[in-house]
């Protein structure tokens, strides 16, 4: 299944997700995208392949469309609300990050069951159990650099454990505008 993961800082959010796609515990491919920029918001989704590409391209026309719309910034919580009624849609769960109405960068783990839940350190997917050894370590006071740090060596532990992660991985930092 892959694992994602988000972390909020000080300074912005880090969402990260490896690209394998294993199917009956076969290695299908090491290229799948999970982890998507949307210039206001950032989302990382896991799922299977068409439903993660069915999610990124129907999130990003329903942000474009509120940004058309309104005169202003979308925020987090009309970012969250949209993404997880899209997962629940579509059958996916996923993070996302945007910015509140003070600017600073948020975090939330949105599910397919239309679960939005703000958080400061997530994982889900296979190696979400992993991941959340290592993420007890997350310190939000940390810089941005450190919080990406700690996403990398993260996925890097989950992969060597979870045979449905990989090592290729992507890593985006969201900050906030404050």
């Amino acid at each position: 299944m892959a694992t994602v993961l988000g972390i909020r800082c000080d300074d912005g959010a880090v969402l990260a997700g490896d690209r394998r796609a294993t199917v009956g515990g076969t290695v299908r491919s090491d290229a799948v995208r999970r982890v998507f920029d949307y210039d206001d918001a950032a989302a990382a989704v896991a799922g299977d392949v068409g439903a993660i590409e069915e999610f990124d391209r129907r999130f990003d026309s329903e942000l474009r469309g509120d940004r058309l719309e309104r005169d202003e910034p979308v925020h987090i919580d009309r970012i969250a609300r949209t993404a997880a009624d899209l997962a629940g849609e579509i059958g996916v769960d996923g993070l996302v990050a945007g910015t509140d109405s003070d600017g600073n960068a948020a975090l939330r783990e949105i599910g397919s069951d239309g679960l939005v839940l703000a958080s400061d350190a997530t994982a889900l997917g296979s190696g979400a159990s992993v991941a959340y050894g290592r993420l007890e370590d997350a310190d939000a006071e940390a810089s941005l650099d450190d919080t990406e740090t700690l996403a990398r060596e993260t996925l890097s532990v989950v992969a060597e454990r979870d045979p449905d992660t990989g090592s290729n991985i992507d890593v985006l930092r969201f900050e906030g505008t404050d």
